[in-house]
């Protein structure tokens, strides 16, 4: 196939693993493409003509243009032999070594990249070989190799990522490349299926993405008898859900005061929940929770019988690792891309 240049090969990084993903710089930045672009301009891929680390970090810019495979298996087996003998055979076609990378990149791109996309399946190592072996290891699964094809394109592309995709990044994966697609597609009004089987609908966004996970997927899991009363869908907006309870509850609502995004009712502990969706800011800082305490106060509502969640698009995401450290504590957290689990931020007793 059409060798690929090191700019796609990062593009189609970027494209096979989602945002969301743990971890995913190390799997789409540009040392990464360099690993696929030099991979494939030796045809390291299903076992064949494995390479190690080093190579990746010695190609350079001329010698990547080279397209005849014949010359392109003499710089490999070259690289073999070594860095001398790589250079000196640069300096017989008149090229002057000037290297993508210093050697001690060597273990990031072992130790993170390609250790990473084996757990994926992207590559595989030699297991014959031992792993403080400087032998070339390494080499891609063929069907990755495939799609960094440049006469792969369109819908056929498409296609062949979302197969990939199915095959090696897990149910986990799968729901994080899901989420990033509803994300980058088209606004759509995103319904919720609400506890005792109604039905809500939202404004197309991140947030409410994230509010219908909650609602969902958390709140199943969570709760002994669950209600929500009312969701804030913007300062000019409340969607009272459950009226009738809210009523019985004392609770009134005032547009102009500081609500969460949504208010949930455990009615078997009789705890009351207050949920930020955050996509971008918002979340639940210590002043936050003061101010929600006053507006629990004010209601008639316990404050012993308040609890507070934020809730995240996912760990890895912009978001998260901006104002985790704001999170108030004496609340919870939970992700979106992980809905089985929930992070509680509690203080020891003394």
């Amino acid at each position: 196939m059409e060798l690929a240049s090191r700019a796609l090969c990062q593009e189609r990084l970027g494209r096979i693993f989602p945002e969301t993903l743990p971890q995913r710089g190390r799997l789409t930045n540009q040392l990464a493409a360099s690993a696929i672009f030099v991979a494939l301009y030796v045809d390291a891929v299903g076992g064949r003509n494995k390479l190690r680390p080093s190579m990746v970090l010695w190609m350079c810019d001329q010698a990547a243009t080279i397209a005849a495979a014949a010359e392109r298996r003499e710089w490999y087996e070259a690289s073999l032999k070594g860095k001398r003998h790589l250079a000196g055979l640069l300096e017989k076609w008149g090229i002057r070594h000037d290297a993508w990378y210093a050697d001690n990149t060597r273990e990031p791109l072992r130790d993170e990249t390609f250790r990473a996309w084996a757990d994926l399946g992207a590559i595989s190592r030699d297991e014959a070989v031992p792993t403080t072996s400087g032998r070339p290891q390494w080499s891609l699964a063929q069907d990755f190799a495939t799609l960094f094809d440049p006469a792969i394109a369109g819908d056929d592309l498409a296609e062949r990522i979302d197969d990939w995709q199915d095959d090696h990044l897990g149910a986990i994966g799968r729901a994080r490349i899901a989420l990033s697609r509803q994300l980058a597609g088209p606004g759509a009004q995103v319904v919720v299926d609400m506890p005792g089987g109604s039905r809500r609908t939202l404004p197309p966004g991140g947030s409410s993405l994230i509010l219908k996970g909650v609602i969902e997927q958390l709140v199943p899991r969570l709760f002994d008898e669950a209600a929500v009363l009312f969701i804030s869908e913007s300062r000019k907006r409340i969607d009272v859900v459950d009226a009738r309870l809210l009523d019985r509850l004392g609770i009134e609502l005032d547009a102009g005061r500081l609500l969460p995004d949504a208010l949930l009712f455990d009615a078997g502990p009789g705890l009351f929940w207050f949920v930020e969706a955050v996509l971008t800011a918002g979340p639940i800082d210590e002043s936050r929770k003061r101010a929600l305490e006053r507006w629990a106060t004010d209601q008639g509502i316990p404050v012993d019988q308040c609890h507070y969640l934020t809730a995240f698009m996912g760990r890895t995401a912009g978001p998260f690792r901006t104002l985790g450290a704001s999170l108030a504590w004496g609340t919870s957290v939970w992700f979106l891309d992980e809905p089985d689990k929930i992070v509680r931020l509690e203080k020891l007793n003394d």
